[in-house]
């Protein structure tokens, strides 16, 4: 099953990007986001996950609705299952992980480009304490928030 490689390499960041070389490489947050999300997977993927996937995508990764209604509105005829399924048969990550990594990735751009404050910043990434989006972030960046937003700040500073 092709899908599963390709799977690893979309989303399991942490030994890959961030080595304490290779955070200096980085460029920019859409660097990161290009290997957290290659666009190479997107030629095996099914279309309607594909459409999913961009629904996820423009909605920053907060998605409200139930499935069976996302699933009817881009009239994809399909169930919750089934859905579910396909999405992760094609993109080999379930659409809670997706999602939940999408906002991740919104939540890293708001503390590379913004200064509000971490707490609201977890609250708008669907996190009910500081506590758990601090977890989170750790998980996939291998940073706190605050390291993160101090490591951009002096990438901006020195450039």
């Amino acid at each position: 099953m092709t899908y599963e490689r390709s799977a690893v390499q979309i989303l399991d960041p942490a030994p890959a990007i961030w080595t304490p070389g290779s955070i200096r490489e980085l460029e920019t947050l859409e660097s990161l986001v290009d290997r957290l999300f290659p666009q190479g997977v997107a030629s095996n993927m099914d279309w309607r996950a594909m459409k999913l996937k961009n629904y996820i995508d423009n909605a920053e990764g907060k998605v409200n609705e139930s499935l069976g209604h996302v699933c009817s509105q881009l009239q994809l005829s399909l169930s919750d299952r089934q859905a579910r399924r396909l999405f992760k048969e094609s993109l080999g990550i379930s659409m809670k992980d997706y999602a939940r990594k999408r906002r991740l990735v919104v939540a890293a751009k708001q503390l590379q480009n913004t200064d509000e404050p971490i707490k609201v910043i977890a609250t708008d990434a669907g996190y009910h304490t500081k506590d758990g989006f601090r977890k989170a972030f750790y998980e996939m960046f291998r940073l706190t928030p605050v390291e993160f937003r101090r490591l951009w700040q002096r990438r901006h500073v020195a450039a």
